[in-house]
């Protein structure tokens, strides 16, 4: 059971994990957008793939602004068991998604 002592290291702990997100997400934002101008990679996600032929800006903001609508939900929220799965879930997503293009980025470098 939670203490009124243990909540605010709980809350420290997704707003880290939330800054962690919106990071790594700039970071697959940044080398997705990189792969793609130089054609080494073909985005998967076929909403993406759309947002980006249409504008980069747009494209940056959808990336960008859903960790950020996450991060933004765990100010303003209790620590719930939803908002605590949909963060780690999205944080292994994310951390996948990096070592596929640290992946590729060394093959490209060969």
């Amino acid at each position: 059971m939670d203490t009124i002592k243990d909540l605010p290291i709980q809350q420290n702990r997704l707003l880290n994990a939330g800054f962690l997100l919106v990071c790594l997400c700039l970071v697959d934002a940044v080398f997705t957008d990189y792969g793609l101008r130089l054609g080494h990679i073909q985005e998967a996600n076929l909403l993406i793939a759309f947002l980006y032929e249409q504008s980069i800006p747009l494209y940056y903001t959808v990336k960008l602004g859903l960790p950020l609508l996450l991060l933004y939900m765990v100010t303003i929220s209790k620590s719930g068991i939803l908002l605590r799965v949909a963060l780690t879930t999205a944080l292994f997503l994310y951390i996948v998604v990096i070592f596929i293009h640290i992946f590729w980025l060394v093959v490209v470098a060969l």
